[in-house]
């Protein structure tokens, strides 16, 4: 999911350079050239069916979803070769043809398997971003009325009426409204896992990585290599033995239980290490939750409940985020802080 992210904003990234590049060293000579265009428009089109494949997550029991897009896939390679093959000066007629008709045809498949993408992940949604995909339709509703008023009023923007530009210029709004959507919901909150920027100079260094099956044997070995990890790294004088058990059979423990549902679920555990901090991430398969759902067990109604104690206890100690999706969290451990948790009784 995050590979899908970072490849669509690159994306996106290296459409706007081309432009804005053409645009002043190269006297619009790209712009005038739909095929061109229409070639960028079709990458466009795999990687936008690769973001609708992995996000929110890859559904494994929907396998018509990639046979609908290696089918897509596979029509806009021929089209590419095809075009490819066919010379303007030799063949302007076909390759008008080819231009009017074959690729809107393409755009117009496309459109419908990305919805088809869309309406089959939203239907089994997630319940951790339902309210984010509420603000999301409510942004692209707003991104869609400011592109159409932009577009009927060309003297604002004079690129919009260029071949295809008025694409280009809806899909950065669209990027960018959903981003800030992204960054309100998700990033400007102590539930969700972010970074500050102080982070770019931690220097921090990944001292620890394991991927294991979801079963309880297998969770047992890693933490035993995490324990084998706490005493490498003297992380005694850190914190006490006590406390590194509540972090390492809380964080195991709930992934196993909400991610291995299926035989082949995995468990990553990364573990990374600064000057000032320790970084503990687990990783789980599972549909995740939502964080600010966690009810307190020190409420009334919840004190005779045994479950959710010990990630109350780790938020109590450390800063503990969630992904968006809930199923990563990140345990940071403030090591300027060990003589607090001695302290705690």
């Amino acid at each position: 999911m995050k590979t899908s992210f970072s490849i669509l904003a690159a994306f996106f990234c290296i459409g706007d350079l081309t432009i804005f590049a053409n645009s002043l060293f190269l006297e619009n000579i790209t712009l005038n050239q739909p095929h061109i265009l229409s070639s960028y428009l079709i990458f466009l089109s795999f990687v936008l069916l690769y973001f609708g494949l992995q996000f929110p997550t890859f559904f494994r029991n929907f396998p018509r979803l990639v046979v609908i897009c290696s089918f897509v896939l596979g029509m806009g390679i021929m089209l590419l070769l095809v075009d490819l093959g066919i010379l303007n000066e030799v063949y302007p007629g076909t390759s008008l043809i080819l231009l009017k008709y074959y690729y809107n045809a393409y755009y117009t498949i496309t459109f419908f398997a990305f919805s088809y993408l869309i309406i089959a992940k939203l239907r089994y949604n997630f319940p951790a971003i339902q309210k984010f995909m509420e603000y999301i339709y409510l942004a692209t509703f707003l991104t869609c009325i400011l592109f159409i008023t932009l577009c009927f009023l060309p003297n604002v923007i004079p690129l919009t009426t260029k071949y295809f530009l008025h694409f280009f210029l809806f899909v950065n709004l669209l990027f960018l409204s959903c981003f800030v959507v992204f960054l309100f919901h998700y990033s400007f909150t102590e539930d969700y896992l972010t970074h500050p920027f102080s982070f770019i100079f931690e220097r921090s260094t990944k001292i620890f990585e394991d991927r294991i099956l979801a079963t309880r044997s297998h969770s047992r070995l890693i933490k035993e290599n995490l324990w084998n990890l706490y005493e490498k790294r003297n992380w005694r004088q850190i914190m006490d033995s006590f406390w590194f058990q509540i972090l390492v059979d809380e964080t195991l423990d709930n992934a196993l239980e909400h991610g291995g549902k299926r035989e082949d679920d995995i468990i990553t555990v990364h573990v990374f290490e600064s000057r000032k901090y320790i970084d503990v991430y687990v990783i789980d398969s599972g549909k995740g939750f939502n964080p600010r759902l966690i009810p307190s067990p020190i409420e009334s109604d919840r004190k005779l409940v045994t479950s959710g104690r010990g990630i109350h206890i780790l938020k109590k100690l450390f800063v503990v985020r969630w992904n968006f999706l809930g199923n990563e969290v990140s345990i940071r451990v403030d090591k300027t802080k060990s003589n607090d948790w001695k302290s705690i009784t």
